[in-house]
């Protein structure tokens, strides 16, 4: 699963760049800027075989990438998490490794009946659909205004954070989702499997096989809308400027990252890439970008 060459599709897409300038009102002056990226790119071959792929591995979790022709580079890769086991019946017809009323049911991709490593699939694409900026400007008088926002639309996560939150591999950071959402016998619904009681080394197979493998349950819409950039600003009129002996003097309030909108649960969808090219996506703890509120003075002398 490793390769000497990959031949890539060209980056197919467009960029466009709109800006607009004038007066609202009189005095009131705005300038308006709206970029906009899109684009796809598809592996076509790799060693000239179909079947070759290039695999990439978390820390803990083996091959949740795979770049393979026909399909994005750094696309995930795993199980699709097809409900639970709700009775005995569902355990006998599915031959999978553990399994227990309670746990996780993978999905039967090939209908053999049994989960083996040929039932793992292209489960998502860290690229986005398109990405879209934002720059507001205002003045009046005195008084200026800008803003700067980001929408990243389209676009999967591997939250790789909850592998260590809610698969209980050590005895601390457990998250409250173990708590809340585990498996009810009563209603027969939930959102984690039983996991068995032993940490880091279960003893029962299906503990291990559930621990130690990629599938859907991590990956989350890595789409949001964030204010990346605020300032007001009030500029000294010029001749009490010059009373106090400057040319010119401003004082302003500026916030970064001022607030997100996104259904991602980790901390910030917006993550850098870690790894390359051919291992996007993956969020393993990462620190998030911080709110910043700042008060600031300019004088030019």
């Amino acid at each position: 699963n490793c390769c000497g060459f990959i031949k890539v599709l060209p980056n197919k897409g467009y960029e466009f760049s709109v800006t607009k300038r004038g007066n609202i009102v009189t005095g009131l002056q705005y300038d308006v800027n709206v970029n906009f990226t899109h684009y796809k790119n598809i592996a076509e071959n790799i060693d000239g075989n179909p079947l070759t792929f290039i695999s990439g591995n978390a820390s803990r979790l083996s091959n949740i990438w795979r770049t393979q022709a026909g399909q994005p580079i750094s696309s995930f890769y795993g199980y699709q998490v097809d409900g639970f086991f709700t009775t005995q019946t569902e355990v006998d017809a599915l031959d999978m490794p553990g399994a227990k009323v309670g746990s996780w049911k993978y999905k039967d991709i090939n209908n053999d009946g049994a989960i083996t490593g040929d039932d793992a699939t292209f489960i998502g694409n860290p690229q986005p659909d398109f990405v879209m900026g934002f720059n507001l400007g205002l003045r009046y008088k005195s008084f200026d205004f800008s803003t700067f926002l980001v929408w990243n639309y389209g676009n999967d996560l591997f939250n790789y954070t909850k592998y260590w939150t809610d698969m209980r591999v050590f005895v601390g950071g457990v998250s409250k989702r173990v708590l809340y959402e585990g498996y009810d016998p009563a209603t027969k619904t939930g959102t984690l499997p039983f996991l068995g009681t032993v940490d880091g080394s279960a003893t029962d197979g299906y503990t291990d096989f559930i621990r130690t493998t990629s599938s859907d349950y991590y990956l989350e819409s890595g789409s949001y809308l964030r204010g990346k950039n605020l300032t007001i600003g009030y500029t000294v009129n010029p001749a009490l400027a010059s009373k106090l002996k400057l040319q010119k003097a401003r004082v302003y309030i500026q916030a970064q990252n001022y607030f997100t909108i996104t259904e991602y649960s980790g901390p910030d969808p917006d993550i850098s890439i870690q790894g390359g090219d051919l291992f996007m996506g993956l969020d393993d703890s990462a620190f998030p970008n911080p709110k910043q509120f700042l008060i600031g003075l300019n004088l030019t002398f």
